[in-house]
């Protein structure tokens, strides 16, 4: 089954708060995680804008 781009945000948001929980934020799992996170962030907002727009069309 595939995740939607929102679930996999909250897979990684959890995953990220785990780790953090008993890590620096500046360890190097953290940043990977707060990474990948940011990465589908922007991918969420930029489909968003996408679809947005075609709405305005």
């Amino acid at each position: 089954m595939k995740l939607t781009v929102l679930e996999r945000i909250e897979e990684l948001r959890l995953q990220m708060q785990k780790i953090a929980s008993d890590k620096d934020l500046t360890d190097t799992r953290v940043v990977g995680v707060t990474e990948k996170l940011d990465v589908l962030i922007n991918e969420f907002y930029i489909a968003k804008k996408r679809n947005d727009d075609l709405d305005l069309i």
